[in-house]
């Protein structure tokens, strides 16, 4: 894959691409052992060795609860955030057609097979896709789940038709520019609605 987008040989067509806030939390969350800051340090250790102090300035903590949102943060990116991310830096770089990046975070409402705990798991935006939101048996869903569910059916359904996720009736979604960092938070706030920072869009209540 570097290759072929190092070549500029990737298809010249639109991409639509991004990730769920919490991708990897379940693998912290169900983990038999506690994360404590100690463990984290030793995760830091053993994946980047002499470069561990970088690991913890992006990753810090300073007590248990922080240590385990920074486990579950490192988890997510690990992954499937740091590949998308640099999926989209390449097309980027050495694609002519426009890039379209979300951010998925809704809270979601818990089920038997989902705790609340995990978060915003992976995949957990598959059923807000396709408008089958109830085939999620014992979620409790609440009206802004369904208005999302609709607005993100219709942003999908015009990139599939057009190449271009917006219609009138949305908010605007920019496209997405080259970036020197890791993207930057998307803030929430308490309607139902997108939020749309630099190029992205964040798909929760902002």
């Amino acid at each position: 894959m570097v290759t072929i987008y190092s070549t500029h040989r990737q298809s010249n067509v639109p991409l639509l691409a991004g990730w769920n806030r919490d991708e990897g939390t379940n693998q912290v969350v169900n983990s038999p052992e506690k994360l404590t800051v100690a463990g984290l340090q030793a995760t830091a250790d053993s994946d980047f060795g002499k470069e561990a102090s970088e690991f913890t300035k992006l990753y810090a903590a300073s007590n248990d609860r922080q240590a385990t949102r920074a486990a579950e943060d490192y988890a997510s990116d690990k992954f499937v955030a740091y590949a998308t991310w640099a999926w989209l830096e390449a097309q980027s770089q050495t694609g002519h057609a426009p890039i379209y990046r979300y951010y998925f975070a809704m809270d979601q409402p818990g089920d038997p097979l989902h705790p609340k705990s995990n978060g915003t798991f992976h995949s957990d935006d598959i059923e807000y896709v396709f408008g089958n939101l109830d085939s999620r048996k014992g979620a409790a869903w609440q009206p802004e789940d369904y208005k999302l569910s609709e607005q993100m059916q219709t942003y999908w359904t015009n990139f599939a038709k057009t190449g271009d996720p917006n219609s009138s009736g949305l908010p605007h979604w920019p496209t997405y520019q080259p970036q020197t960092k890791w993207p930057s938070p998307i803030g929430i706030a308490n309607d139902s609605s997108f939020c749309t920072v630099s190029g992205e869009i964040s798909l929760c209540p902002c």
